[in-house]
């Protein structure tokens, strides 16, 4: 059998667009090497509710996984550049920011992408710094792991997402 008539019997198609998958991941390697860290950031997975009724722990929802990222983007920024930089001048890291978990039954978590770091950082600082950020976050748990990535970081990060849907990258932190 030619190849040909494999993919007229499997109805490919070489001019049809590409999948919202294969389009976000095709753009998100292109920066792989813009994005040298890769840190995964455990969360507690139930969050205290207090209320004038009492008090009750509900499970974690996708918002307070946003939540949580945007915070510890924001403290992570500021003990890199600090603060004064980060508010007045807008100064701050990239990051690729991916919930894992919502799809399938596992606990939530968290997979980024850093880059963008200042001329001259120093790497072996970096996880100070994070502990620093992790410490003003109330939702992410103690657990974390990072270090220096190559493209299958971001791949790795980009296996839950759907055919016709990117939704569980934080698009509004990139």
């Amino acid at each position: 059998m030619k190849l040909s008539e494999i993919r007229e019997r499997m109805a490919y198609d070489s001019n049809a667009a590409p999948t919202q998958k294969e389009a976000a991941r095709t753009w998100l390697l292109g920066l792989t090497k813009s994005h040298p860290i890769a840190l995964t950031l455990t969360l507690k997975q139930a969050i205290k509710v207090v209320n004038p009724k009492g008090t009750h722990y509900r499970q974690i929802a996708k918002e307070d996984c946003e939540q949580a990222a945007a915070r510890f983007i924001h403290k992570l920024n500021e003990a890199i550049f600090g603060t004064n930089a980060v508010r007045r001048h807008g100064k701050g890291l990239t990051y690729i920011a991916v919930i894992e978990g919502e799809r399938t039954d596992k606990r939530l978590h968290l997979h980024l992408s850093i880059g963008g770091f200042p001329k001259g950082f120093r790497f072996n600082q970096l996880g100070k710094h994070i502990e620093q950020a992790k410490a003003h976050v109330h939702n992410l748990d103690t657990q974390h792991d990072f270090k220096v990535c190559d493209g299958g970081w971001i791949e790795y990060m980009c296996k839950e997402l759907g055919r016709k849907d990117t939704n569980n990258v934080l698009w509004t932190l990139a």
